[in-house]
Parts: structure tokens; sequence; C-alpha cells
């Protein structure tokens, strides 16, 4: 989108309308805005005071290095004196941009958290706090400060849509686990969240030893107001191996097309194919293609369904390193917002529930 676009622009270009939007765009000119003008000559100074900083560091740590070069020969500097260098340099230069992690986090939850207010939900960055460090002694206060939770936050799961996949076979194995960006709220009545996950492994041995990303992407839990009878799977065709079945069988859709695309098993055949009719398995791959996500899986059970969904990370509202003012920020989340509460309608929608909607 072209910077020149105004916030009329980009407020026409969502689709489709909803009541929500009105009350959206209000709060980004009573209060979003004028907080991000604030913010923007915040942002550039901690940038900039990033940036000579790490220019000063780097220039002065490769003149040791050329010294080092000269008064010992270029064969026993390199390459280990080189990488110690790069080692150096990084240490120096981190706690220093820690202001902009913060800015960017803090930008995050004014802009997502903006976003979610006029649909009646809420929104954590899930982000470890660093306001204050901007030296390696402030770094080093902050961690004797928060020790107990520097290497544990955000690595317990803030929804239940992780254990629930984890437990029918829908999550990959993992050493390490990380959550952030959680979306939590009401709507049509029954309560849900939403959060991102990232699963890493390590994987090899000595100099081969190396981290693979097992999963990356969105968790879904959705309540139903009443239980299930069954429990059904869905996954995208063609990727998962379904080991155990545990007495499900596979499930004919209705649908060539979701046939193809789809694998389905359930323990009540007559509920799954209730469940997943064509109009809401659109709404599951109108999410996966927006998100340009992939692997799609779920499972209902007793009172919830729940969604995986592989994809980059999202809610992240725009690069620190842009202006804050763009509204494209606001509205891509206001749209990303907006077709989880599609798929949440489109599941909604039972005989027992329609009154409700």
């Amino acid at each position: 989108m072209s910077k020149s676009m105004t916030l009329e622009d980009h407020f026409t270009r969502l689709h489709p309308v909803r009541p929500e939007h009105e009350a959206a765009r209000l709060l980004w000119q009573d209060r979003l805005a004028p907080r991000l003008s604030e913010m923007e000559d915040e942002r550039k100074a901690v940038i900039k005071r990033a940036i000579m900083h790490t220019i000063a560091t780097g220039a002065f740590i490769a003149a040791l290095v050329f010294a080092a070069i000269i008064a010992f020969g270029f064969e026993a500097v390199f390459p280990f004196g080189i990488f110690a260098g790069i080692v150096a340099t990084f240490i120096a230069c981190a706690a220093v941009w820690m202001p902009v992690f913060t800015m960017k986090s803090q930008t995050k939850q004014l802009v997502v958290g903006a976003a979610c207010e006029p649909f009646g939900f809420t929104y954590s960055t899930l982000h470890q706090d660093f306001s204050g460090v901007s030296s390696l002694r402030s770094l080093g206060t902050w961690v004797s400060a928060n020790r107990s939770t520097v290497f544990s936050k955000g690595d317990e799961p803030p929804t239940p849509a992780f254990e629930r996949l984890k437990a029918v076979g829908l999550m990959p194995s993992y050493d390490t686990r990380k959550f952030e960006d959680l979306i939590e709220g009401v709507r049509a009545g029954a309560a849900f969240t939403m959060v991102e996950c990232k699963l890493t492994e390590q994987q090899g041995s000595g100099k081969n030893r190396r981290t693979v990303t097992k999963f990356q992407g969105l968790l879904l839990n959705i309540e139903y107001p009443e239980r299930f009878l069954g429990r059904t799977l869905l996954a995208r065709d063609g990727w998962w191996s379904w080991g155990r079945k545990n007495g499900m069988q596979e499930v004919q859709l209705v649908s060539k097309e979701l046939e193809d695309a789809f694998t389905v098993y359930s323990t009540d055949q007559v509920e799954a194919r209730t469940l997943l009719t064509p109009d809401r398995m659109e709404r599951l791959i109108a999410l996966e293609r927006h998100f340009k996500g992939s692997k799609l899986r779920g499972v209902f059970e007793e009172g919830h369904l729940t969604i995986a969904l592989e994809a980059k990370n999202q809610f992240e509202a725009g690069s620190i390193f842009k202006p804050l003012m763009d509204p494209a920020r606001y509205v891509e989340t206001l749209t990303e917002i907006g077709l989880i509460c599609d798929l949440i309608d489109g599941f909604l929608t039972r005989d027992w529930y329609k009154d409700k909607i």
C-alpha cells in the first residue's frame, strides 16, 4: 500500500465491513494515533543511539583485531581472532539494542491491543519487560532481579490448545517451546484463546548439532457451549501419519474438493459431517490463506474446537524501523482479528445455538 494513503483509504479496503470498525476508526483518531505520534521521536532516537553505539564498538574492536594482525601475523589471528571480535561486538552491543526491542514490544501491545478492543478481546505480547535496560550494567541488574523468570517466561502454555493438540498427536516432538501474542475473548457467547507457538528441537551431534524449528504458527481454542458426542480429527491431506486411530474411522466429506484437501477421522461419523460442512471448511481455508499458513489441523472433542496452523510470525504490527503512524499496521491487525471472528461465527451455527448468534 502507498505511504500516501489516508486512514479513510485504509478503512475502505477493509472487507467485509464489520460493526466494530466504526469504534476502531474512532479509537485510532482519538487515542492510538496521538500516542504513536508521541512515540515517533523516541523511536528515531532509540534506533540512532543503538546504531551509533554499534558502529563505534565495531570500529574499536576491528582496530584491536587489525593491531593483533600487525603484531602477530594474519595466520595467528585468523580465523579465531576475527570470530572472537565478532562475538565481542555482539555481546558489547546487545544491551544497547534492548530499548529497540522494548519499543517494538510496546508498539505491538499498543496497536494489536487497540485492534482487539472494539471486539471486546484482550491482547498480551507475553514478552519479558526489559524497560530500563540500555547497557551491560543495567542488563546485569535486570537479570539479577528477574532470575526466577528470565529463562522460563513464555514457555508455559497460556491456552489449553497446546495440550489438547499434543494429546491427540497433532503436535511434533520438541525440546523447547515458546509462546507469544496471546488474544483472549468471547465471541458469539463462546470463550476462545489464540496464541503463537514455536517449538524447536536439537538434532545431530558435535559440529553437526543444530536447532530445528519443528512448529511455528497459531494455536486456537474455542469453548463450545455443549460437549461433542465424539472425537473428530482433521488435517490437511497427505502430510500427517495418523498412527493410533483409537476406534476412529475415516470420514467421507460431502465435497469432493474438500475430500481431496483434508483427511478426517472421527468416532462419530454423523457428527463429523454435521460439523465439517463446506462453508465451515472454507472458513478454515480462508484463515490458512490469509496467514499464508499450511498443515492446518484440529480436533473437536468434549466442549472444545482446537486448531493449529503453521505460519510465520503474525500480529507484528509493522517494523520498528518504519514510521509508527502508518494506519496500515492497525488495519492489517483488524483484518486478522476479523478472520478469527469469521471462523468462530461459522462454527457456532449448530441448531442448538442459532438463536444466540
